[in-house]
């Protein structure tokens, strides 16, 4: 009788022992397809998050274009002509060499607000236009504000006032001339006050202006991660 409980003892030990290595293994098998599934879910929602960010970039792409092509057309409309004089009244000419008042639409309006403050340049340019019209004893009077003033490109660049003061000598006539040369001059100058006296031939001349300069727009081409 003994012996037969022994038997029996040793089959239900063996079943317990099968039993064991079936749950352990299913256990096994179970963790793995759980942790196979998370891998293999967190892989294609990644893919699906790639996948939707190309998407954006060639729609973007392709708004850029559309864009690109609407610009040319409408800079063809607006400055593509054969009328021989420009908008400052001088003669019509694209060459790069063309000084003002000449010189094609297109370029000087991309040239009418310098994309740096140069404020020895703009007193230069000043001097030049002074002389150009005989004023005796020019001065030139303003602040060099190059080491307060930003030039670095921006995303949404706005013009900055620069403030100048102008005094010299002339007749009447140069005083005339003067003031419509500011008036056609590629780079804007807005006439703030006005002074004259004398007489026709001798006249002290006072002026007050304002010019502009407008930073660089900058692209802002970045690079993104997909994570």
């Amino acid at each position: 009788m003994a012996i037969v409980l022994s038997k029996k003892r040793l089959q239900i030990d063996k079943t317990q022992s099968r039993m064991l290595i079936v749950i352990a293994l299913s256990t096994v098998v179970i963790v793995f397809c759980l942790v196979s599934a998370k891998a293999l879910l967190a892989r294609a929602t990644y893919q699906n998050r790639v996948i939707n960010a190309r998407h954006a970039a060639i729609k973007q792409i392709e708004q850029n274009i559309k864009n690109a092509n609407t610009l040319v057309t409408q800079y063809n409309d607006v400055f593509v002509g054969t009328n021989p004089t420009n908008i400052i009244g001088g003669k019509n000419d694209p060459s790069p060499n063309a000084l003002p008042p000449d010189g094609d639409n297109g370029r000087i309006v991309l040239d009418a607000l310098p994309i740096s403050y140069d404020f020895p340049a703009l007193l230069t340019s000043v001097s030049k236009i002074l002389a150009n019209n005989s004023i005796g004893g020019p001065a030139i009077g303003g602040s060099d504000q190059s080491s307060a003033v930003n030039s670095d490109p921006s995303a949404h660049p706005s013009p900055a006032k620069i403030d100048l003061s102008i005094s010299g000598g002339g007749s009447y006539q140069g005083a005339q001339t003067l003031i419509k040369d500011f008036e056609r001059s590629i780079r804007p100058f807005d006439i703030t006050k006005l002074s004259l006296s004398g007489s026709e031939s001798s006249l002290a001349i006072t002026i007050g202006l304002n010019t502009y300069f407008q930073p660089a727009k900058s692209l802002m081409i970045t690079s993104k991660e997909i994570r």
